[in-house]
């Protein structure tokens, strides 16, 4: 028997959800107020040194350590060490505890057994169209007393299933709290497996007695509780003569039985099983209502939780994707000869669609090129990270400017189809002469701040890239003389929007730019994309942002 991997279920008021413990029985686990203890009680019930479970010849064993509200096993006042069981109930004082032991996991599985004949089956529909419980139906055959419980018990439900949780945690939650509400010794769901009818047991409640043995449901009665959607009840299955034959049925002693589909909105994902082996008192139909509340409250956490999760999945992949993207962009400014250059990226999502790079080429000149993927997310980011191996390449041919345009254009239609497009300009720098050779490839023309506050637009190129595979271009010369520099940017500038819908826009780009070219490229950038987003008074920005700034000295 191992000593790790046991839990107690600690529930410190009643109607309380249970906490679970973990706990170690290579050495005894003693439970009481004084912090010393290895599971500490913040109860007026409980003394400072209550209870202790240890493992003695190879079982578990519950002790009272003179407590003065004494310590129960299965209701009853112990005082010796007593032997307890996985799923055995201990209070200590006012406190209830359920020990997990080490038990082997229970089993559930469908097979072609005889379903009982003792069957009452109704349509969840009938019940419930959409879960919440009418008790009118129900009124002459419940008590108030009866009904108020009843009422009672599917608040609490509702209350226990609107935390969130784990898949796999949910699951073992919810057959615990059936188990507990419902008073079942075993509690199973079995969820289906595609759009197959095949079921996976997803998590198995056993209490004492029931503890370890394996839960065969009829599939007759899973197919009846799938295919119809039908809550099912059963009861005294032994005490029938028609059984006395049904070996599957007598092995697993079940005196009363109930399955409940788990569906939402017109979908059933499984079932929910629940029995009794021992209790003396069968299911009742509002134990079935009750059972099917919980079926249609849980598939509607399963949903909620599948999609939480899958959406934390994405958020995972897009930040790794994310990471990935911005490694492939500069991330220092570089000085080539007498010119500095730099760039920042700010996508509008994790991952965006704006490309930037400083590319050497092998006669000592840098390719600079900025462009803008249609679209954003991971489709455009894809895009983008090809749109960067491309310019690469093609810069390592050294073929003329003109040409590696050409290329890349052909390139990208035969990628997207025709389906996306891009905006590119490209750059190319001699920083001993401030030279820039340039093609706009349907881009944003860049802004070139001369000496004597004029700006030129840098607008010589063709289409955009992506839409005509044989497009022509042209290329234009310029040259940065000392003190001049050249903004590249991306439309995420420009069209960045205000309160009141006004576009940040090309007049107040320049403007900023006439008023800061004293600065370096690098605080230059960092002032910009600090007013537009001043401008737009948004967190971030709702198109990528990049930016590309040049300054020969």
């Amino acid at each position: 028997m191992g000593t790790q991997g046991q839990y107690l279920m600690v529930r410190l008021s009643p109607g309380a959800e249970p906490e679970r413990v973990e706990i170690d029985l290579s050495t005894p686990c003693t439970l009481g107020r004084s912090q010393s203890n290895t599971v500490v009680l913040s109860d007026g019930s409980i003394s400072r040194h209550h209870a202790q479970i240890c493992i003695r010849d190879g079982s578990y064993w519950v002790e009272d350590l003179g407590a003065k509200n004494g310590t129960k096993v299965r209701g009853k006042r112990i005082e010796a060490p007593t032997e307890i069981k996985p799923g055995d109930q201990l209070h200590l004082g006012s406190v209830l505890i359920t020990f997990s032991g080490t038990a082997a996991p229970g089993t559930a599985r469908v097979a072609d057994v005889a379903a009982p004949v003792n069957v009452r089956s109704v349509s969840v529909d009938e019940i419930s169209s959409s879960g919440a419980i009418d008790t009118r139906s129900f009124h002459g055959a419940m008590s108030p007393e009866r009904i108020g419980t009843f009422l009672q018990a599917i608040e609490r439900i509702d209350q226990a299933l609107l935390a969130h949780r784990p898949l796999e945690e949910l699951f073992q939650f919810v057959v615990g709290l059936a188990s507990e509400v419902l008073g079942a010794d075993r509690t199973a769901i079995l969820l289906r497996e595609g759009n197959g009818d095949e079921l996976t047991t997803k998590a198995v409640s056993q209490t004492g007695r029931g503890a370890g043995e394996e839960i065969v449901v009829s599939r007759s009665i899973a197919r009846m509780t799938i295919g119809q959607r039908q809550a099912i009840l059963t009861s005294d299955a032994q005490s029938d003569t028609r059984f006395r034959e049904q070996q599957s049925v007598i092995q697993q002693r079940i005196h009363s039985a109930m399955c409940a589909p788990l569906w939402h909105d017109g979908d059933v994902l499984g079932l929910i099983y629940v029995d009794k082996i021992h209790a003396p008192v069968p299911f009742e139909e509002w134990d079935l209502r009750l059972l099917t509340h919980i079926a249609h409250f849980t598939a509607v956490k399963i949903r909620e939780t599948e999609a939480d999760e899958a959406r934390l999945t994405q958020q995972e992949e897009f930040k790794r994707a994310a990471a990935i993207q911005q490694a492939l962009l500069p991330t220092e400014p570089r000085v080539i000869g007498s010119v500095e250059i730099a760039g920042r990226n700010i996508p509008s999502l994790d991952v965006g669609g704006d490309y930037f790079d400083f590319v050497d080429s092998e006669d000592g000149r840098v390719m600079v090129g900025l462009g803008d993927v249609a679209g954003k997310g991971m489709p455009a980011a894809l895009l983008m990270t090809h749109l960067h191996a491309s310019v690469r390449a093609q810069v390592g041919t050294e073929r003329p400017i003109l040409e590696i345009m050409r290329r890349l254009n052909r390139s990208v239609h035969q990628n997207v189809h025709g389906d996306r497009f891009i905006t590119l300009f490209l750059a190319l720098l001699d920083g001993e002469t401030g030279e820039i050779t340039y093609v706009n490839g349907g881009h944003n023309p860049p802004f070139l701040l001369r000496a004597t506050g004029e700006i030129e637009p840098l607008t010589q190129g063709g289409l955009l890239l992506g839409i005509v595979p044989e497009a022509e271009y042209a290329s234009g010369t310029v040259r940065l003389e000392p003190g001049e520099l050249l903004l590249i940017y991306s439309d995420g500038v420009t069209e960045a929007r205000s309160a009141e819908e006004e576009e940040f826009g090309e007049e107040r780009l320049m403007e900023f730019l006439r008023q800061s070219r004293s600065l370096s490229p690098v605080d230059m950038i960092e002032l910009l994309i600090q007013r537009v987003r001043e401008f737009s008074s948004r967190g971030k920005p709702s198109d990528d942002v990049t930016i590309v700034v040049m300054r020969r000295s």
